[in-house]
């Protein structure tokens, strides 16, 4: 047996559990990206990655609106669909539904805001890969690959879920004891699946289409968040945000509103809660009281900085303090794998609404 073939038959897909945005930027470390909790819902909150041969393929459930910002890292491409959420994603303040798919290239910057319940998968392959095949399957289609955006396919409803029902039997080979062969069979499956997926506007025929992500509105926002971030523990005023926006009160809560789902002054305080949460997290915890920590963060009312704290978060900062940061819990291999993707696809608000998402 040579090592591709040892490799290749000990896949095994690893579930990563977390409980905020920092579990969940930790689970993500690999991409770069920084994440903010929004809003706090009950419900589990989990990752399952997995490799086959190239390609890279990861599931996530997560309960609670995050916001997720980053750059998609070099040499790949990443296809994201959506696997049953309760509401729209919102990309740099787009919302979309369930038969839009995000395509990303080598470079893309992300702004991504989830719904309350969020079921996604993404998928990963090697640039040379996916332009090789597009170049053998659609002589020019590779030139797709040259948008440095984020990029939406609308229209791909029916090939969403047959995405999700290959990618779910995907993970429950990881509970399989499987061959080289059955390995390349998949691989060579799930390759053709997804480049059929960027081929489909190419090629015209569907009513699919492909188009850039942009939101006219969404420099006031990136303004006035640096400034926000700049001055964390300062008095913050509107006028001082509509300063930095260039742009009317109205103007800036209408793009925060359409970015975030919150208004300027709301996001500045969950800023601050969010920084609060990660001192009393941190190893100087104990060096400062909770009341210092929150003054330091910009909270003046004690009384009304423990109630949002406990609304966002669902504990009290007493309870937080003290807590040893130790990331997200490892779970490896998922065992078995199936019981992962039954409790992915199994939540009754969402799977009464969306049948037999996974072929089941």
């Amino acid at each position: 047996m040579d090592g591709r073939e040892h490799q290749l038959i000990g896949f095994q897909p690893r579930r990563v559990m977390f409980s905020d945005s920092d579990g969940l930027a930790e689970a993500f470390r690999n991409w770069g990206v920084e994440a903010l909790q929004l809003s706090r819902a009950e419900g589990e909150n989990w990752t399952v990655a997995a490799r086959l041969e190239r390609l890279m393929f990861r599931a996530t459930s997560a309960s609670g609106r995050y916001r997720v910002r980053g750059g998609l890292p070099a040499g790949g491409i990443i296809l994201q669909f959506d696997a049953g959420s309760d509401g729209p994603r919102h990309y740099g303040g787009l919302a979309l539904d369930r038969g839009d798919v995000v395509v990303g290239f080598a470079g893309a910057q992300f702004d991504y805001v989830s719904p309350d319940h969020h079921r996604g998968m993404n998928f990963s392959l090697p640039e040379a890969v996916a332009a090789a095949a597009l170049a053998q399957r659609a002589p020019g289609a590779e030139a797709l690959m040259r948008s440095a955006s984020l990029n939406v396919m609308s229209q791909c409803g029916p090939q969403v879920a047959r995405i999700c029902t290959l990618g779910a039997e995907l993970f429950q080979l990881g509970s399989q004891p499987f061959g080289l062969q059955l390995t390349e069979h998949a691989y060579a499956g799930m390759v053709d699946a997804l480049v059929s997926t960027l081929l489909m506007p190419w090629n015209r025929e569907t009513a699919t289409t492909f188009r850039v992500t942009h939101y006219q509105r969404l420099p006031i926002v990136r303004r006035v968040e640096e400034f926000m971030r700049s001055n964390l523990g300062e008095p913050v005023m509107l006028h001082d945000i509509c300063g930095v926006a260039r742009a009317s009160e109205r103007a800036v809560e209408y793009a925060f509103r359409d970015v975030y789902g919150v208004g300027a002054k709301q996001y500045l305080k969950l800023l601050r809660l969010n920084q609060v949460r990660h001192e009393l997290k941190g190893p100087l915890a104990d060096a400062l009281t909770v009341k210092e920590i929150a003054q330091h963060c910009g909270f003046w009312h004690m009384g009304h900085f423990t109630t949002g704290y406990r609304q966002l978060f669902g504990e009290t900062p007493q309870q937080t303090r003290g807590q040893q940061q130790e990331g997200p819990a490892l779970l490896e291999p998922v065992a078995p794998a199936p019981t992962a993707l039954d409790r992915f696809s199994g939540w009754p608000d969402l799977k009464s609404s969306r049948p037999g998402l996974f072929g089941k």
